[in-house]
């Protein structure tokens, strides 16, 4: 095990730490597949830090941080399958794409900075899908597959 020498673990996970890098990794639990398809959409990553948070799996709810103003963000993912839809638009010859979604309840709100309190909401979104568009839509069809569409009238 040439490669083992190259290892700078700390001496007490050498061992923890080789035997799990021969090892090949187990298959993602359910609710790790629903994160890292939530993170992908929200971040063009499986594993960003900080990562958007679902406070409510069932339903698929996620707060995120806005990644332009000191506030968070509450999405309601059951919701985005009433009417969404891919738009592409060019910078250049790069392909940048959003999701725009509506519906006749609130599919985002903003919260405030703490996230007790609610400053807006919308009926309407605009998504910026920054990843990979064929990974994206991969994603969103698991994040479809998981959520339960909202009953509330």
């Amino acid at each position: 095990m040439a490669w083992a020498r190259n290892l700078k673990c700390l001496p007490i996970f050498a061992a923890v730490g080789c035997l799990c890098a021969a090892v090949s990794p187990a298959p993602a639990a359910p609710a790790d597949e629903l994160q890292q398809a939530v993170n992908y959409v929200f971040t063009g990553q499986a594993n960003p830090q900080p990562a958007p948070v679902i406070t409510d799996a069932e339903s698929c709810i996620v707060v995120m941080r806005d990644p332009k103003w000191n506030r968070f963000i509450r999405y309601y993912l059951s919701r985005f399958q009433d009417e969404a839809r891919f738009v592409r638009t060019y910078a250049g010859r790069d392909a940048k794409y959003h999701l725009d979604v509506e519906s006749d309840k609130t599919v985002v709100e903003y919260l405030s900075p703490d996230t007790k309190a609610v400053t807006a909401g919308y009926k309407s979104a605009q998504v910026s899908l920054p990843g990979n568009i064929d990974r994206t839509r991969k994603a969103l069809d698991l994040i479809a597959q998981r959520c339960k569409r909202d009953k509330d009238t």
